[in-house]
């Protein structure tokens, strides 16, 4: 043990890098002559760098003055909101979006869907493309509503359309997103991408760099690669966090890395917040200073592979058992009780890997068949709560629909059956347990248009939602059961209107608040005593033979919150004035997320 401990084996490395001194010489050589060096290939490349950026933002910024170029038309926005099948509309769209992907230099293909009718359309060098989308294109979706933006280096798609003979796919392109707008109203017409060829961003950044000798990237503000030397690594992150975070700081500068002199410009746009980075090797930096102490660097050589030689074995032979069992200990600190520990050196570091292993094993046996049954009976209880949802109103809506089907023959009834079959998909997405607010919102919102065509005009809804509190994380169909109770026990036809009012906002103290009031039939007083006390037993357990009960629905969504939140929400149920009833969900939605 003596001669395997680590205090013996750092003594040894410690006289192996003796030799450093012997670096001293080539220091003092190198400190006369690089700075001067290192100056003046700094203030050459600034220039050179800026003269890159500011052809690059000249370039980018033609691509900005093309896509606003359909404000210069007339009656481009007009034809947006006109019948979409009029061919002399059709016609004047495709000549508009046809100029810019012609007049404008490395335009690939637009594609443009518009809002208002939900056609999208794809301007290419082939024949135009149209079609009826609901929504646009999943790769533009996800830009929404906004100015302009600009999607990294990705491959060439056709946006959904069948791919035709002619059609090349097989090199790469940036995405020019544009949000059209009735100025100067903010609503959204159409969006617009126009797919550009890298062919005039490769020929600039070919221009500023010495090529084998130096690096140049241009990234976006995530390190999304848009230009490398390496082609393989266009669309790829650059792993380089210490220079991510120096871009974030400045918008241009340099600065000495480890291996590298890094100098950056950032392009002034706000859509296309990109980074020159010309990184220049200390080799080639300092490459005439090196050649005129050659002699001393074959010294320093020397002395350097001790240094790494030395190196590695400490990180090898000595830091890599800690490292294993800091690791062990990470796993065990997620709950992983069952780890096999497995460090074999002989030193110090292995006597306490084997006395941790021994103390684990000890802890397992005592705790891991109890904390292996605790997690089997909530999933169960969990999954038998979710299973009780009452499927009475899909039985309901199938025979309204199925009327108005023979009476009828309108899209309605292709509506009705949409909203249908996404309450069903929703109700089978048995893997998420938990959605946002926003999803059981739209949820509810199905169910009540299925209702509204049941009832017609007996059935009035009103909405109060607060943006902010649609984001709340919530256990899947809480809301669903509440509207359904007023369906089942409270609506009354003959009273007049039947109203249904869902709210929701956040509180002061961040919890979320949801309210649905009815105007239909008050709950006797006994009966709604009986309900809360119910509610109240809700909080410790579930009966499980209350089945036949009509507050089930309230039970459930009560159990289910209380499983998510650690028994931190709120289900208070109380009559309206002159009728009808309000249930309020008061729920620390972020809670189970911390």
């Amino acid at each position: 043990m003596k001669y395997r401990s680590i205090q013996t084996r750092l003594i040894q490395f410690m006289l192996a890098v003796t030799t450093i001194p012997l670096l001293l010489s080539l220091f003092i050589t190198f400190t006369h002559t690089r700075e001067s060096v290192k100056e003046q290939t700094v203030n050459e490349n600034v220039r050179l760098i800026y003269q890159g950026a500011t052809n690059l933002m000249n370039y980018l910024r033609g691509i900005d003055r093309a896509s606003l170029s359909v404000y210069s038309d007339p009656h481009f926005l007009r034809n947006l909101a006109l019948d979409p099948d009029n061919y002399r509309v059709i016609a004047e769209l495709y000549a508009t979006l046809q100029a810019i992907q012609t007049g404008t230099q490395d335009v690939h293909q637009i594609y443009l869907h518009n809002d208002l009718t939900g056609q999208s359309t794809q301007i290419s060098s082939n024949l135009p493309r149209r079609e009826f989308r609901q929504a646009p294109y999943r790769t533009i979706e996800q830009f929404g509503q906004g100015n302009t933006a600009i999607e990294p280096v990705h491959q060439v798609h056709s946006y959904g359309f069948p791919p035709r003979p002619a059609d090349i796919l097989d090199f790469e392109v940036i995405t020019f997103y544009r949000s059209i707008t009735n100025v100067p109203s903010p609503d959204q017409y159409a969006l617009m991408a126009i797919d550009v060829k890298l062919d005039s961003i490769l020929a600039i950044c070919d221009q500023l760099y010495a090529k084998e000798e130096e690096q140049l990237y241009l990234i976006d503000d995530n390190g999304s690669i848009i230009y490398s030397p390496n082609p393989a690594q266009r669309g790829q992150y650059l792993n380089d966090p210490e220079l991510m975070n120096v871009i974030a700081q400045a918008d241009k500068g340099y600065y000495d890395g480890n291996d590298a002199m890094i100098i950056y410009e950032k392009l002034d746009l706000p859509h296309a917040p990109w980074t020159l980075v010309k990184q220049i090797p200390h080799q080639t930096l300092y490459k005439n200073s090196t050649e005129l102490t050659s002699i001393n660097a074959i010294i320093a050589i020397f002395a350097l592979l001790i240094v790494i030689f030395g190196t590695l074995w400490i990180s090898i032979r000595i830091t890599k058992p800690i490292k294993q069992l800091t690791s062990y200990m990470n796993q065990v600190k997620t709950g992983r009780l069952d780890v096999n520990i497995d460090v074999t050196s002989p030193d110090e570091i292995g006597v306490l890997s084997r006395r941790f292993r021994n103390m684990m094993d000890t802890i397992n046996n005592l705790i891991l068949r109890e904390y292996r049954l605790e997690i089997a009976n909530k999933t169960n209880q969990l999954k038998a709560l979710q299973a009780q949802i009452d499927p009475h109103f899909l039985y309901n809506s199938l025979q309204s629909i199925g009327t108005l089907a023979l009476q009828h023959n309108v899209p309605r009834i292709y509506s009705l059956l949409s909203s249908l079959a996404n309450i069903m998909r929703y109700n089978m997405r048995n893997s998420e347990a938990k959605v946002t607010l926003q999803d059981e919102i739209n949820h509810v919102r199905l169910y009540l248009e299925l209702q509204k065509q049941r009832f017609r005009d007996q059935l009035e809804v009103i909405w109060q939602l607060d943006p902010e509190s649609l984001t709340a994380p919530v256990p899947k169909m809480i809301l669903q059961p509440i509207v359904e109770n007023y369906f089942k026990h409270g609506m009354n036809t003959h009273a007049g209107v039947g109203l249904v009012s869902i709210s929701s906002r956040i509180s002061e103290d961040s919890r979320l608040i949801v309210v649905i009031e009815n105007n239909g039939s008050s709950i006797d007083e006994e009966e709604l005593a009986l309900i809360r006390s119910k509610l109240a037993a809700a909080y410790d357990h579930y009966d499980r033979n209350d089945n036949g009960n009509d507050s089930i629905g309230l039970l459930n969504v009560l159990m289910r919150l209380n499983l998510y939140t650690n028994n931190n929400a709120e289900l208070i149920i109380e009559n309206a004035l002159p009728h009808g009833v309000i249930v309020t969900l008061n729920i620390n939605a972020w809670e189970s997320e911390q």
